[in-house]
């Protein structure tokens, strides 16, 4: 009897609400180590194409991401009005002032551990930050305005 409620009830499940994995793989594997992670597979390309820029990723698995960083920043009012944009970046990073005034604004660059690598005044609402220097690997960049923190990124260097 439970064999029978059991297929009667998978029959009344609409195919397109089942979720499963769309590719056959040859092979995979999920890696990690004191540096960080890394997931391969091999056996089927597949591309996934994103954003306005027309970013095309390789491969079936895709990364996502969701970040929320836990620090001591200002309760700004208008802190959603500071953009930086895009991440992951290649060489150009762009901060965007949109509603708030960035008079007396500063950036610092810090690496995964912790370390400061550059601290920068903020001359213009628009600005376009050259970081083709920098080995890809991920970062943070803390806003700060008149010596508070008002906003904290997670950025990704390619």
């Amino acid at each position: 009897m439970a064999i029978q409620c059991f297929f009667l009830i998978s029959a009344l499940v609409p195919v397109s609400l089942l979720k499963a994995q769309s590719a056959v793989l040859a092979t995979g594997v999920n890696a990690a180590g004191s540096n960080g992670s890394v997931s391969y597979s091999v056996g089927q390309t597949a591309y996934l194409v994103k954003g306005s820029s027309r970013q095309v990723s390789e491969g079936v698995q895709q990364v996502y991401e969701i970040t929320t960083l836990a620090t001591g920043e200002a309760a700004h009012p208008s802190e959603a009005g500071i953009l930086l944009y895009p991440n992951p970046f290649k060489d150009y990073l762009y901060l965007d002032f949109t509603t708030q005034d960035f008079k007396g604004s500063e950036y610092q660059l810090f690496d995964a551990q912790g370390k400061l690598i550059k601290t920068e005044k903020i001359s213009r609402s628009k600005s376009e930050f050259n970081f083709s220097w920098l080995p890809s690997a991920m970062y943070l960049i803390r806003i700060n305005q008149e010596g508070k923190n008002i906003k904290t990124f997670k950025i990704i260097k390619k």
